[in-house]
């Protein structure tokens, strides 16, 4: 045992198959690192300040972590489609009919159930068409007509979340444009370092001044480079299973020294990928056969609205259990109704013939 905790293997290894490592389950722990974050500072308007001020919060991992699995994962992905339109086409299928669901079931279903306004006026709100414009992803406005005005969470937004995936598929847009160039010019790959390091320094030097609508790139743009550029030097980043001991030394001593600003750019990649490699067999067992960490994470802002309004849990830990025993179902039945049926689609759009395209591509790729 001793010797295989010292005993270094490259990260390339680990991403052979899904079998070879614990990401399916990261992202799991990080889709429910987020339902937590909400049940505590969006319910408690007089804690949230307070509660944002705790240096060991979850909010800390849970979103940045999904950013950097995401660059991780889907660059390999792009590099091992058949084509940018077959990757573009996987991305499509694996982010919109399950957010098209969601909304959907948002709009003509919850929000007609909860609205404070007559059907007709609900119906024919233009508020009620602005929500559906969310539809195409790249722009959000969650907000329908008499619906949550007055939260208890303190927002009338039926899904704060979604503002995330816009984001995302920004980034997936950029690998697609840039993934060629690294093909062809492997050199390129060595620009990611100082885009990574600029970003953050010029956040550190502007913030709080900083826009806010460049503060995403900077924090989870820059995590999810940080995982694109993993990917690119899979095979000279050794993983030795000894160092995820270090990992809640290192986060103590980055807030005692008050320089988590920067070391979390560090830190977070090096938590995801220690714990996506660490006791991999063991750990197999107790993760759930379906990927519900999308599910999740789409489907948990509405449902705890309705809990939050009509439930009234007494506390966050309360309303973090009743959140995540109506969440998980609702996942579930994303995952086979939707999502795995949409992905059993990603070889529809390939450069090569229908039939040379049967190559059974590993879940993690997608």
């Amino acid at each position: 045992m001793p010797t295989l905790m010292i005993a270094g293997r490259p990260l390339e290894e680990y991403l052979t198959s899904p079998g070879q490592n614990n990401f399916q389950l990261v992202r799991l722990l990080a889709a429910s690192m987020v339902v937590e974050t909400h049940s505590h500072i969006l319910f408690y308007d007089d804690s949230r300040i307070a509660y944002l001020n705790q240096p060991f919060h979850l909010s800390f991992l849970g979103l940045p972590a999904f950013f950097f699995l995401s660059g991780l994962l889907v660059t390999q992905s792009f590099f091992k489609s058949s084509s940018s339109k077959n990757f573009l086409w996987k991305r499509f299928l694996r982010i919109y009919p399950a957010a098209w669901f969601c909304l959907l079931m948002t709009a003509f279903i919850m929000g007609p159930a909860v609205t404070t306004l007559p059907l007709k006026d609900y119906f024919s709100s233009p508020q009620l068409y602005r929500f559906l414009v969310s539809l195409s992803l790249f722009h959000t406005n969650l907000y329908l007509p008499g619906v949550f005005t007055h939260s208890v969470l303190g927002t009338s937004s039926t899904n704060s979340s979604l503002w995330t995936i816009s984001l995302e598929l920004k980034l997936y847009l950029a690998l697609t444009f840039a993934g060629p160039v690294i093909k062809k010019i492997p050199a390129a790959k060595h620009l990611l370092l100082p885009v990574i390091v600029s970003a953050v320094a010029f956040y550190g030097w502007k913030n709080p001044s900083i826009p806010s609508a460049v503060k995403p790139w900077c924090t989870y743009g820059v995590q999810f480079l940080s995982g694109v550029a993993c990917y690119l030097y899979r095979d000279k980043i050794i993983i030795r299973p000894f160092l995820i001991l270090l990992l809640p030394f290192l986060f103590f001593l980055s807030f005692r020294l008050h320089i988590y600003f920067y070391t979390a750019y560090l830190l977070i990649p090096a938590t995801v990928i220690l714990s996506g490699t660490f006791a991999v067999t063991q750990l197999h067992r107790i993760t759930p056969a379906p990927d519900l960490s999308y599910g999740i994470y789409i489907f948990a802002f509405p449902i705890q609205q309705l809990i939050a309004n009509y439930i009234l849990p007494s506390g966050p830990i309360q309303f973090f259990l009743l959140s995540m025993a109506a969440i998980i179902p609702v996942a579930i039945i994303s995952w086979y109704g939707i999502e795995k049926r949409a992905l059993g689609l990603k070889n529809r759009v390939s450069r090569r013939h229908p039939l040379l395209s049967r190559r059974k591509i590993p879940r993690q790729e997608l």
